[in-house]
């Protein structure tokens, strides 16, 4: 690789950094062609980019966008997943890979700018999406607002039924029946 293609590398790496609202590294020795590829497919799904990267360009790129805690992670095999919109969907999809293809090993990850060890990175795989999430909030919500209406409502049902038990016993003094008891006294 020549050196202009070399300074283009770095720019893509500190670029990808910097852009992606997460970046997840691992070392992928052991996977085969195929498994990558399918791995590139199921990110590219969710807004997520994978790249395999030479450590000695990734250093460069962390120390010129300021991020020189992520050198730690950069040995042996590395990859790198940029993701451009949901990390936890991304993070959801390699937890299954990893599943499946144990060589797939998480190193850690920068979230923001806040740098994730691996087990931190595995964590996000088990938060619930962000629509469960939602529809949990939105549920809590309404829980309040729901117990709030029934006890409103239940004095009103209440006095309801006292209103149809009084005129309910006025029709039956009323009836006819009563009328006649009446005359005969």
């Amino acid at each position: 690789m020549d050196r202009q293609a070399k300074i283009e590398k770095v720019r893509r790496i500190g670029e990808g950094l910097e852009k992606s609202e997460a970046s997840f590294i691992f070392n992928y020795h052991g996977l085969k062609v195929t498994e990558l590829t399918e791995l590139r497919k199921m990110l590219r799904g969710v807004g997520a980019r994978f790249y395999v990267v030479k450590n000695n360009l990734a250093h460069r790129a962390i120390e010129r966008i300021g991020l020189d805690d992520l050198n730690q992670f950069f040995s042996g095999g590395t990859g790198i997943i940029f993701v451009e919109k949901d990390p936890l969907a991304s993070a959801k999809i390699v937890k299954g890979f990893i599943l499946d293809h144990p060589n797939l090993v998480i190193k850690g990850g920068v979230l923001g700018r806040d740098i994730l060890k691996g087990d931190e990175v595995r964590r996000l795989g088990d938060i619930p999406s962000r629509e469960v999430l939602l529809s949990w909030l939105l549920t809590g919500m309404q829980s309040p607002v729901r117990r709030l209406l029934g006890i409103l409502n239940s004095p009103l049902g209440n006095l309801v039924l006292l209103l149809q038990s009084i005129l309910s016993k006025k029709k039956s003094n009323d009836s006819p029946q009563s009328s006649q008891i009446k005359e005969d006294d």
